[in-house]
């Protein structure tokens, strides 16, 4: 069932998950009506967890190629030019709600995951990485582009990546400028898993579905290590919103060209991918998310 424009949800009452799917629509980032419409449904989502006694969140796209090209360059670039300062600073914190509340599965006793199915880049990526547990189908991209106009991810990717492979090497991908293909991330232990494409939700239901994650969910460390604060996604970010206001006129050149990137590709998908096109790609998720497990296999 669709629970807003932008969210679609099922419950596997059985191996108690609840699938999200997240349909972009409008921007294939994170807009401020995007992130307004999650945080009018994070209690709704709470509710169902546990009336529903869920032990599994699994996030994944709607869109095709993408899982979220990142933040809203165009609006970073209004707010700065207009020095409109509290924008900038709510809409950051929205997005800190989201990768908070994923990270640290909304303060409850499940497992959240992600199942990336196209490219990851900037904000997308940080949300990614907010997962426990991430599978990543093959062709799928990750990077981070901040650099190219003067300042850095500031919605988790610092927290995250030094969870899992320390400062350094979190820095070095931060600051690289390198987009990674799917088996090169999980070559540095970022993502946990790397599957063909177009199986990424039937693979990570049989996996659920088989008890692979159960060692995962078992071990009172890993859950215990893979959590970042509120308090740390916080501090970061407000450095980030004091960075964007000291970017110059060339910087927020190039964050506007990135921007126009970002209009163009769901300009695109919307021209391609007709309305019946997309109802079959949504039936399609369904019927996987329905086959039994010795029939996903």
């Amino acid at each position: 069932m669709f629970i807003n424009n932008n969210l679609r949800v099922k419950i596997d009452e059985e191996y108690k998950i609840l699938w999200i799917g997240v349909d972009l629509q409008e921007k294939l980032c994170y807009s401020m009506k995007f992130l307004d419409n999650l945080t009018y449904v994070k209690d709704l989502i709470v509710y169902l967890i546990k009336k529903e006694d869920i032990k599994y969140v699994v996030a994944y796209s709607l869109n095709k190629g993408v899982w979220n090209l990142g933040g809203d360059l165009e609006y970073f670039v209004d707010c700065i030019k207009n020095g409109k300062k509290s924008d900038l600073k709510d809409y950051a914190y929205k997005c800190i709600e989201l990768v908070y509340n994923f990270n640290n599965t909304y303060d409850l006793d499940v497992f959240s995951t992600c199942v990336v199915q196209g490219n990851a880049f900037g904000g997308g990526f940080e949300s990614a990485l907010s997962g426990n547990f991430i599978l990543a189908e093959e062709s799928a991209k990750f990077s981070f582009p901040e650099i190219i106009f003067g300042t850095f991810p500031g919605m988790g990717a610092y927290s995250f990546l030094t969870k899992r492979v320390g400062y350094q090497m979190a820095h070095e991908i931060i600051n690289s400028n390198k987009t990674y293909t799917a088996p090169e991330i999980h070559d540095l232990r970022i993502i946990d898993k790397v599957c063909e494409d177009g199986h990424g939700l039937s693979e990570m239901s049989l996996m659920i579905k088989n008890g692979e994650l159960e060692k995962y969910i078992s071990d009172p460390f890993l859950n215990i290590c893979n959590k970042v604060s509120r308090e740390e996604l916080l501090n970061v970010v407000d450095v980030w919103i004091d960075k964007a206001f000291t970017l110059t006129d060339n910087n927020l050149n190039r964050m506007s060209k990135l921007a126009n990137f970002q209009n163009r590709k769901i300009q695109r998908e919307q021209e391609v991918e007709p309305k019946l096109e997309r109802e079959m790609k949504l039936a399609q998720a369904e019927s996987i998310l329905d086959v039994p497990p010795e029939k996903n296999k």
